[in-house]
C-alpha cells in the first residue's frame, strides 16, 4: 500500500507530457531565422508543469499541423508554474 501513492503520482505526472508527432520529430529548429522560407503561422506552446522541452514539444506539434518544415524560437516566457515557448513556423523548401 505504502507504492501505491508514488505510483499514482509518477502516473498523473506522467500523463500530462506533450508526445512529439510522427511529423513533428521531423522538424527543425533553427538557430537564426531561416533566409528564403515562408512563414507559416505563428504557435505558443505550452506547459503547465514548467517544462520547456514539453512547451517545445507542443509548439512543434502546432508548427507541423501548419505543414511547417521547422521553427524559430522567438521568445520563452515562464509565468509561475507555466512555461510558454512563442515561435514562428516556417515553410522552407
Amino acid at each position: 500500500m505504502k507504492y501505491l501513492f508514488p505510483l499514482i503520482m509518477l502516473t498523473a505526472c506522467s500523463s500530462g507530457s506533450v508526445q512529439l508527432s510522427d511529423k513533428a520529430k521531423n522538424l527543425e529548429v533553427y538557430g537564426n531565422k531561416p533566409v528564403d522560407c515562408r512563414v507559416a503561422g505563428r504557435v505558443v506552446g505550452t506547459d503547465k508543469n514548467g517544462s520547456k522541452e514539453l512547451a517545445m514539444n507542443h509548439a512543434l506539434n502546432q508548427a507541423a499541423d501548419l505543414n511547417a518544415s521547422g521553427v524559430f524560437v522567438n521568445q520563452e516566457v515562464p509565468n509561475g508554474s507555466v512555461m510558454n515557448v512563442h515561435a514562428t513556423a516556417y515553410q522552407c523548401d
